[in-house]
């Protein structure tokens, strides 16, 4: 009697570890702040909900767009451009239909608060 005792014991901590090491461990490693920045934008994001990772990311990427296009009407740079081309052709995925209508920077600024909508895509 005192055997199964001692071996339920040795069974529940060794299952209490590998559930520490498999689950618990993981998540605490992969979340935390991140973040991004181009010329005088920053943002900084909680990555770390396993399975809308790339939501999220998408969503600062969005934000950070939202900040160039900001930038850039104060002070046009053919950089700050490019990076605003880049990440609405490769984060947006409100109008990836129409993308074609959208492929210079003038357009993009224009409809900047449609195009990058981050609240699109956490919801």
């Amino acid at each position: 009697m005192e055997e199964r005792k001692t071996a339920a014991i040795v069974l529940g901590t060794i299952a209490l570890i590998v559930i520490f090491f498999a689950v618990i461990l993981p998540k605490a490693r992969h979340s935390g702040t991140q973040t991004i920045s181009f010329r005088q934008c920053t943002v900084n994001f909680v990555y770390g909900n396993e399975g809308v990772d790339s939501d999220i990311y998408s969503a600062a990427q969005n934000k950070l767009g939202l900040c160039l296009c900001n930038y850039y009407q104060q002070k046009p740079d053919t950089a700050v451009a490019n990076r605003i081309i880049q990440i609405y052709s490769k984060y947006d995925n409100n109008y990836a239909d129409s993308l074609h209508l959208f492929n210079n920077i003038d357009s993009i600024i224009k409809h900047k608060s449609n195009l990058l909508d981050t609240m699109i895509l956490v919801e």
